[in-house]
């Protein structure tokens, strides 16, 4: 009993913060699944729907793979590195996280597609980001990197920074003492970072409306999943809208736990396998 007297206001926040969490993440997401999950199958047997996933996994990987490639590099300076203005690149890296999505569009739009910007020379040579995959991934990429670059930043903190200050004097390059000490140690945020990033584009859709509304895929014209729901949410209404909803967070769901046993059966056998 005195227990209970000593800890109530940690347990009644503790309370509070569970009841909100229930109200405003499980409680939606549970009638979400609830009420849509009878009409999966119909919804995955619609061509259109599952180009619509089709390209929106395309893009939302290669906006992932933009994030390693980016973020890796510039996670490992600011971790390790004090230099001047650092604090405004820190202050940059968390900027799309800011900014409305809708004028991240219009950035996009204006820097790769506008006479302003590099459109007429992307135009001369035949790249255009307008309803494109190159336009879509560019808006994904710029609003998602931010989650891989801290999560990976977080990881590479946690290092010991004198296992590579004596990796180094004794004679290993800085790419050695990334690859065979960093590296090993940090795979697995790369990998929570990818997901995340992978994630945070599959959701996207203010910059897209803006964008890529539809994507010139192939020979087709498809709009990504997000904005295909959001059109049979306008076209035909709310539980036509629920039932491609639930399809794709079922899609997106298999996606994680099969990318999750992955990483970690990559865990288990080791880094070096």
């Amino acid at each position: 009993m005195s227990f209970l007297k000593s800890n109530l206001p940690l347990i009644l926040i503790v309370l509070f913060s569970l009841f909100l969490f229930s109200i405003l993440i499980i409680y939606p997401l549970a009638l979400l699944i609830v009420l849509g999950f009878p009409m999966i199958p119909k919804a995955l047997s619609i061509v259109s729907f599952i180009q619509a996933i089709e390209v929106t996994v395309v893009m939302s990987t290669l906006s992932a793979i933009i994030a390693i490639v980016m973020g890796t590099p510039l996670a490992y300076v600011m971790a390790r590195f004090e230099f001047y203005l650092k604090s405004v690149v820190d202050a940059i890296v968390d900027v799309p996280i800011m900014i409305p999505h809708i004028i991240v569009g219009i950035m996009i739009v204006l820097a790769f597609a506008s006479y302003y910007g590099l459109g007429p020379f992307l135009k001369a040579h035949g790249i255009n980001f307008i309803n494109t995959l190159w336009g879509a991934t560019a808006a994904v990429a710029f609003l998602s990197s931010t989650y891989y670059i801290r999560v990976v930043e977080t990881a590479i903190r946690m290092i010991n920074p004198e296992m590579e200050a004596v990796a180094r004097t004794l004679g290993a390059s800085p790419i050695r003492v990334f690859s065979s000490i960093i590296l090993p140690r940090i795979w697995r945020s790369m990998a929570t970072g990818a997901i995340l990033s992978w994630a945070r584009s599959v959701s996207e859709a203010g910059a897209l409306f803006i964008v890529a509304y539809y994507i010139l895929f192939g020979k087709n014209l498809i709009y990504p999943a997000s904005v295909y729901i959001y059109e049979s949410y306008v076209g035909i209404g709310l539980i036509n809208a629920v039932e491609f909803s639930a399809a794709l967070v079922a899609v997106m769901l298999v996606i994680f736990i099969v990318y999750r046993v992955l990483v970690s059966m990559g865990g288990y056998h080791g880094w070096y396998g």
